[in-house]
């Protein structure tokens, strides 16, 4: 960590080139105790284009283990495809940095258990990009739920439906399973994250898979009935299949005392004489584009955890437990059984 009059600086890996390291720098650009102080891509010269352009005075690394040996990298932005998220973070824990970790936090259960076993490890700081729990719509909706706006809770539910063009910027890789994990796993997680963060722990799955498009090697809509250790029930879902309608992002909450779907709340505890839906003015999660996406908060709240031992909404720790109701799912559907998820100490 360097200092530049009274303000401390965090030097930063980037690891990737990709469309979301692009945000992770304007993010940390933003960001007065941060600065890319390295890159480092599947190829030097995709490294050595990418801090041209966007961090021209980051050194460029060959191979990511020199770069982790680097004293000026502090913070490790792992932006690789799904199937490096886990083994390239173990690597940076391992050597003691703190990392930035993109969703998924893993594609297979042994991947989730190793990495979760080196965060338990750790002395870094994690943070992983679940970030819907930053969108504003999500946090006036986690805040009306903390405050008993709608009672308790019977019935929680999200969606993640976003239709893959071949124009997509990861199309090559993310139809493939090897690299991608699964429709529930890529894109999915987001809403197993998101039942988890609003309404606690699930506890078992039963789900069924289809698909509509031959592109990709595995199914790509999946949909399950969801059971939670607080009692209610609710339904996740994932479809990559949809091309002919815009993305979307649904998020149910009914409860004892109100209802919120999406935007739209209704709750007589907050507002007797309400007879209508009342609509949340606040920016939803209405688009796939990383560009939409709240990087700024999540890497903000990353560097206060780390400058001011403060807590974070999504450590690795905590994505684990959310990509152990994906992987239940994917398992699900494809034995056609329920799965129990055991609960991580």
């Amino acid at each position: 960590m360097t200092s530049v009059g009274d303000i401390r600086r965090i030097g930063v890996g980037m690891r990737g080139t990709g469309q979301v390291a692009v945000e992770h720098v304007h993010a940390y650009e933003s960001n007065p105790h941060t600065y890319i102080a390295a890159v480092c891509g599947r190829s030097r010269e995709s490294a050595e284009a990418f801090a041209a352009r966007y961090a021209p005075e980051a050194k460029v690394y060959d191979r990511y283990e020199d770069m982790l040996d680097d004293p000026r990298v502090e913070i490790v932005s792992e932006c690789m495809p799904n199937y490096l998220h886990a083994p390239d973070a173990i690597l940076a824990l391992q050597a003691d940095k703190h990392v930035l970790l993109e969703k998924p936090a893993g594609i297979t259960p042994e991947e989730v258990n190793a990495l979760y076993d080196a965060a338990q490890k750790a002395k870094g700081r994690t943070i992983v990009s679940f970030l819907m729990r930053w969108n504003p719509l999500v946090e006036c909706i986690h805040n009306l739920i903390q405050q008993n706006a709608i009672g308790d809770i019977f019935f929680a539910g999200a969606d993640y439906w976003h239709g893959i063009k071949s124009t997509f910027a990861s199309y090559n890789w993310i139809r493939r399973k090897e690299f991608a994990g699964g429709a529930m796993i890529t894109g999915g997680c987001h809403a197993a994250d998101l039942g988890r963060y609003l309404n606690g722990e699930v506890a078992e799955v039963y789900a069924y898979a289809t698909r509509q498009r031959d592109d990709f090697d595995y199914e790509t809509t999946y949909s399950a009935t969801v059971k939670y250790r607080n009692g209610s029930v609710g339904r996740l879902s994932a479809a990559l299949d949809g091309t002919s309608f815009p993305y979307q992002f649904n998020i149910d909450m009914l409860g004892s005392k109100g209802a919120i779907r999406n935007e739209r709340l209704y709750t007589k505890e907050l507002f007797p004489g309400q007879d209508q839906w009342i609509h949340i003015q606040a920016q939803g999660p209405d688009s796939g584009s990383v560009a939409h996406h709240p990087f700024k908060a999540e890497i903000n709240e990353l560097v206060a955890a780390i400058l001011n031992d403060t807590p974070v909404r999504s450590d690795i720790q905590d994505a684990c437990r959310s990509m152990d109701v994906a992987l239940a799912i994917t398992q699900s559907a494809q034995t056609g059984k329920p799965v129990v998820i055991q609960q991580r100490i």
